[in-house]
C-alpha cells in the first residue's frame, strides 16, 4: 500500500542525496528523486507531492526559482530548503519567501525528522509518521 506522504527530494550532491534517503527510507514516505528542477517540475506535474526537499543550488537554478514554482502551482506542497552555506540571512531568506524549513548541511537525522513532522503538520492530507522510526 502506498503511503499517503510523497517527498521529492531535488539534489545535485550524491553525498547530500544518499544521507538524506538513508533517513527517508526509515519512515514510511515516497520518495522520488531528481538531480535539476525541470526533472521537479515534471514529477511534481505526474504526482502528488506532499514534501519538497530542494538543495539551493543545482545545475539549472537556486532554490527561489522551484519555491516559485511552487507556490503558484502545488499551494499544499510544503517546501524545506537545504543550505550549505548556513547564514543566517539565507535562512531569513528562504522562510520570508515561503518555505516551510531551512536545514543547514551536513544533514542531522533528528533536523530531518523534525522538518517532516513539521511540514506535515502544516500538510493538508498527511498521515502521522513516528519518527522514532527513522531513528532505529
Amino acid at each position: 500500500m502506498a503511503s499517503q506522504v510523497s517527498v521529492l527530494v531535488v539534489s545535485a550532491r550524491l553525498e547530500n542525496k544518499r544521507s538524506l534517503l538513508r533517513i527517508l527510507n526509515n519512515l514510511p514516505v515516497d520518495v522520488y528523486t531528481v538531480g535539476t528542477h525541470a526533472q521537479a517540475r515534471g514529477v511534481l506535474a505526474q504526482r502528488p507531492i506532499s514534501i519538497v526537499f530542494c538543495e539551493e543550488r543545482v545545475p539549472d537554478g537556486g532554490y527561489l526559482d522551484l519555491l516559485a514554482h511552487v507556490l503558484t502551482r502545488h499551494e499544499s506542497v510544503q517546501f524545506i530548503v537545504m543550505l550549505f552555506a548556513g547564514e543566517w540571512a539565507h535562512y531569513a531568506e528562504a522562510l520570508r519567501f515561503g518555505a516551510t524549513e531551512v536545514l543547514r548541511c551536513p544533514l542531522l537525522p533528528t533536523d530531518v525528522e523534525l522538518a517532516l513532522i513539521h511540514a506535515m503538520r502544516k500538510h493538508p492530507k498527511t498521515i502521522a509518521i513516528d519518527a522514532s522510526a527513522a531513528s532505529a
